[in-house]
């Protein structure tokens, strides 16, 4: 019986705890042998034994598929390919995709439905949407095996750190809890705990349960990983058992605040870099340092300016909404041997907006980690331009005397560009979905 994403999706949301664990095992496998997460977990481990030109006849076997697919099922395509006279049953080489126009999002949703295969693809498909961080949310539709493909390069990533089927992972993440604070979701052999609702008041019961699980591995958003080790840090507290590592997923990553989580923890961190719509990922080997897997796409680097490259993809894995040189709104930078670094967003808020227009970015903030070294975490917010509050977790040894000192210091090196009010919170604002931004600014 194959069972869908969906209805994993309610096992790990709706289903009682008490029936999860009992029936934890069966719906565990129904991830690990599914046929389409072990048939791509084979093919990557089966990569490892393989050269180059082996890789880059695979890479453009797919992309010649997936091109032809889109040609012969989905409107939008069959028009394109035809105005431009490309015919992708005689693609040669990977450069000959760029002839085909660049995919922005404003062109899928001009032509979502003319982007859709009429040909209906084995297994059915679902719709989603992105998250929004540059905007309007997107809504895509996806394969539904397009989830277990996606799930056994995960996995296999994991491999770097000596994850193994069996572990038991704890994750940080921003899912609906309710009045809860954790729930068990037996696909993932996980438990997910509230991303919203870490805080000085209930990191005893965070500890608690966390030492009760004692997991192999933390898994989820870095920010609410690293606000953790800091909570338990101030509160002179620590695990009472060894983790094996850490898996950060879906968000930026603060290098210095990167170091203090693994070295707290004494353990190695790795994180990859992808997106909902699945045309692109990259695992990273160094931190920072990301290679584009050439078997769930093929990736392209368009040049912006001297060092930074938009990240252009044409996923393999979903052939329901087929995404041809889709434009991302993320950047990277050339790195070592072929590597490349990935910065973020490019049309992100990450900046306030000064009184006369100024872009204030974070990296013109970094002064702020000498003078907040008594903070455990912080946000800026700004509605009004030339105005923004600045918010403040504090840590044991913070005390309010210190507020007066962080605003003239800011003012200071800020010179009049910011109006800034301080206030001290419990916790941060956090997304819908339980990320965290530096920046939330609506002007």
């Amino acid at each position: 019986m194959n069972m869908d994403k969906h209805i994993l999706k309610k096992i790990r949301d709706n289903m009682p705890e008490s029936l999860k664990y009992l029936a934890a095992p069966f719906i565990r496998n129904k991830l690990i042998n599914n046929k389409e997460f072990c048939n791509y977990y084979d093919i990557l481990v089966r990569r490892e034994s393989i050269g180059p030109a082996k890789i880059a006849e695979y890479q453009l076997n797919q992309l010649k598929h997936i091109l032809i697919h889109s040609y012969q099922n989905v409107p939008y395509y069959k028009e394109l390919f035809n105005r431009i006279n490309f015919k992708p049953e005689n693609l040669n080489c990977l450069e000959d995709i760029k002839i085909i126009p660049f995919l922005t999002k404003e062109i899928i949703r001009e032509n979502y439905d003319k982007l859709i295969s009429l040909k209906m693809i084995k297994g059915g498909s679902y719709s989603t949407t992105t998250s929004g961080s540059t905007g309007e949310p997107l809504k895509l539709l996806l394969d539904y095996d397009s989830f277990f493909k996606e799930s056994a390069f995960l996995y296999y990533f994991r491999r770097n750190i000596g994850y193994q089927f069996k572990d038991k992972l704890v994750t940080f993440r921003g899912i609906e809890f309710g009045e809860k604070l954790w729930k068990f979701n037996p696909v993932n052999n996980e438990t997910i705990f509230s991303a919203f609702k870490l805080s000085n008041q209930t990191i005893e019961l965070y500890i608690k349960k966390i030492n009760e699980i004692k997991p192999s591995y933390f898994s989820g958003y870095f920010s609410s990983i690293y606000f953790f080790a800091k909570l338990l840090s101030e509160s002179n507290q620590s695990l009472n058992f060894k983790l094996k590592g850490i898996i950060f997923i879906s968000e930026n990553i603060i290098e210095v605040e990167r170091l203090f989580v693994e070295s707290f923890f004494n353990v190695k961190s790795i994180t990859y870099y992808g997106h909902t719509e699945r045309c692109v990922i990259a695992q990273e080997f160094n931190h920072n340092e990301y290679f584009f897997d050439p078997y769930y796409g093929f990736t392209e680097q368009i040049r912006i300016n001297d060092s930074s490259f938009q990240i252009v993809g044409t996923g393999f894995l979903n052939k329901s909404m087929p995404l041809v040189r889709y434009k991302t709104d993320d950047i990277c930078q050339p790195s070592n041997n072929g590597a490349f670094s990935i910065t973020g967003r490019r049309n992100t808020n990450d900046f306030l907006i000064g009184i006369n227009d100024e872009e204030i970015s974070y990296a013109s903030l970094h002064f702020l980690s000498d003078i907040l070294k008594n903070v455990i975490k912080y946000q800026f917010i700004q509605n009004k331009k030339g105005k923004a509050v600045l918010l403040l977790v504090p840590g044991k040894d913070f005390k309010t005397s210190e507020i007066a000192f962080i605003k003239s210091e800011v003012d200071k090196k800020l010179e009049g560009a910011i109006d800034l009010e301080i206030k001290v919170e419990d916790n941060v604002i956090l997304t819908s979905r339980g990320k965290f931004q530096m920046f939330i600014r609506t002007v």
